[in-house]
């Protein structure tokens, strides 16, 4: 080559106009999409797929069928223009009646018509999603089937019962699941919520049952009889494996659960309301919810975290939401009036606006009975 010769230079591409012009469109139509999708508000908070919920008790509408389904029209009205959309509505009670048409369990006497289908029925009108409510493990009122099994109930080192059935029996398990299977087939629900979905806490810490099953089983398990185990302290490795293989049955019973829902013709979900603190109620209650999100059991928890101290709020909506794993949401529940707090409708919309700086996936609010016109008027604002 010549050294005089020109140095070689690539030729740029040639773009034509009207392709330049597809790309820049097709661009700015995705951006748009993008920013719709998000459905930013005026209070900042995306909200496109925020659960803004509600726990609801058929007591708030009262017994009398005409003037329920009135109230339920006007309320869940009330409800939709306030920005919520998910209501969790109570179908089992902690006394173990239940709200909607079952075979199994015995309906709540004051209700002689079909609650849960009329409330199921407007709410779906409103296109809000309903998570019918169980109490699982409570049976205070000892009827139906467990009338029949007193054995089933939880039992003290001193032989004292409690209105709460033991998950560690296979039976009170099977009991529990065909309550929620015969709801799945009967009614056209996407969701289950799970309540009460551990040991007892109340009036004291029994730390679990000490029925003979129960004791059988983990002779079996261990070669040990709880009832015999000296001390009944976190220094005994024992009595560690005793926590740890009851909370393991609760465990049990939300895997059962989930099994037998795959099966179903349509999806059905699971969410649970929780204790605060997944490590304490894991050992306290036999409730080790963190598990449940790690293995995939559950698909939306709500820890019920009743109080008006904000700092403490945020410390355990973080604890929250650091278990968060894939497909799992975690709304916050948050108190008007529980044996725990008293808020005032400014004090509500705070505590929402901190879990959603949080990075939560909403909130359900506890409960209907407390939800009047001004704290309705206060969450309108949110929106």
């Amino acid at each position: 080559m010549d050294s005089q010769s020109e140095p070689f230079m690539p030729r740029k591409p040639t773009v034509s106009t009207d392709t330049t012009f597809l790309h820049l469109s097709f661009t700015l139509f995705a951006v748009s999409l993008i920013v719709l999708s998000l459905e930013v508000n005026h209070a900042g908070a995306q909200t496109a797929k925020e659960i803004r919920g509600v726990w609801v008790h058929p007591s708030t509408f009262g017994p009398e069928k005409d003037a329920a389904v009135a109230t339920i029209r006007k309320t869940l009205d009330e409800y939709h223009n306030s920005g919520i959309n998910t209501l969790m509505v109570l179908v089992k009670t902690t006394s173990g009646l239940v709200y909607f048409k079952s075979s199994i369990a015995q309906m709540d006497t004051a209700w002689k018509w079909d609650f849960f289908s009329v409330f199921l029925e407007e709410a779906q009108k409103r296109k809000m999603t309903v998570h019918p409510w169980f109490c699982v493990f409570t049976e205070g009122a000892q009827a139906g089937p467990v009338r029949q099994h007193p054995e089933w109930l939880v039992q003290s080192t001193t032989m004292e019962t409690q209105g709460v059935v033991n998950p560690a029996l296979e039976g009170v398990r099977e009991y529990e699941r065909s309550l929620i299977l015969e709801l799945v087939r009967n009614y056209p629900v996407s969701w289950i919520h799970l309540d009460y979905i551990r040991y007892p806490c109340e009036p004291s810490e029994p730390f679990f049952s000490f029925d003979e099953e129960t004791r059988k089983q983990f002779r079996q398990h261990t070669g040990e009889d709880p009832l015999e185990i000296k001390h009944k302290n976190s220094g005994n490795t024992l009595w560690n494996e005793w926590i740890e293989w009851n909370g393991g049955h609760v465990t049990k019973f939300v895997r059962e659960l989930k099994a037998a829902l795959k099966p179903m013709k349509r999806s059905v979900r699971v969410s649970a309301a929780v204790f605060p603190d997944a490590d304490n109620a894991r050992v306290l209650i036999g409730q080790d919810w963190g598990r449940w999100m790690r293995e995939g059991l559950i698909d939306m928890i709500c820890p019920m975290l009743y109080l008006n101290n904000d700092t403490l709020l945020a410390k355990y909506v973080e604890r929250a939401v650091k278990h968060k794993i894939q497909h799992v949401q975690v709304c916050a529940g948050v108190g008007i009036v529980t044996a725990h707090n008293k808020n005032s409708p400014a004090g509500l919309v705070d505590q929402i606006r901190l879990t959603r700086r949080l990075h939560t996936d909403g909130y359900v609010i506890f409960s209907s009975g407390s939800l009047t016109k001004e704290y309705l008027d206060a969450l309108a604002l949110l929106q």
